[in-house]
């Protein structure tokens, strides 16, 4: 019996998906720099050409696997989000992201680690994806009492304010109304924006030192306890934690 043909469409989506794989599995054996397109075709065992009609080049190849990285991270996390205590559900967030992360150290890399040099990812196709998870976590934050976000903190420059306030009103665009009120307050209350880039960049330093092997061996075998008491500290702040807790 004849096999049917594969629609274009199918024989698109299996060749990315053909590139995604071997693309992964190059990362882990030699690192970013170490892509080569013309290993993957080989791999595939199709032509160099038939490969560059999905990535013209290594660049795109990056690319391509940052988006992946990106959105397998986030999907993990949205996965995790069955809670709705937002104590737990930061607790839920910060322990998928570091499960994904050590699972995937050479994805994580690539995403967390140290710049590709020559190469600059374009923002229009890695921003999505990118700040999914980032996204997720502030509307968790903002779950918290009102009064801990408005607690007296280090003051906050005008242009530091200014520029959060842009960066969540970008963030949270696609979100119109939330995105306009969480604006306003990170100008009338940039404590509360600060803080959340603070919490957010030592969410990833402290799942990076542990996947880099920054923490040492004897700090490595504590790396789920230190989250815990992230994920404890940054409840509190933000007034996460119920009043029964």
């Amino acid at each position: 019996m004849e096999r049917p043909r594969r629609t274009h469409a199918e024989a698109r989506a299996q060749m990315r998906a053909g590139i995604l794989r071997l693309g992964r599995d190059q990362l882990a054996e030699t690192g970013a720099a170490g892509l080569s397109v013309r290993e993957i075709a080989r791999g595939l065992g199709v032509a160099s050409s038939a490969i560059y009609r999905h990535v013209a080049n290594r660049d795109a190849l990056l690319t391509l696997l940052v988006v992946d990285a990106y959105t397998e991270l986030a999907e993990a996390a949205e996965a995790a989000d069955t809670a709705t205590e937002p104590d737990e559900r930061l607790r839920q967030l910060a322990t998928s992201v570091r499960a994904w992360g050590t699972a995937n150290p050479a994805s994580w890399s690539l995403i967390y680690g140290s710049p590709v040099p020559g190469y600059a990812a374009p923002a229009d196709e890695t921003t999505p994806a990118g700040t999914r998870v980032m996204l997720q976590f502030l509307f968790i934050l903002v779950q918290g009492d009102p009064a801990a976000r408005r607690s007296p903190r280090p003051p906050v420059s005008d242009g530091l304010a200014q520029t959060l306030s842009g960066g969540i009103t970008e963030l949270v665009g696609q979100e119109a109304t939330v995105g306009a009120a969480l604006a306003a307050e990170a100008l009338a209350v940039p404590g509360f924006a600060a803080d959340a880039v603070e919490a957010w960049t030592a969410l990833i330093g402290l799942v990076s030192a542990e996947i880099f092997g920054q923490l040492g061996p004897e700090l490595s075998v504590f790396g789920e306890e230190i989250l815990g008491r992230w994920v404890a500290a940054t409840a509190e702040r933000f007034g996460l934690s119920s009043p029964s807790r």
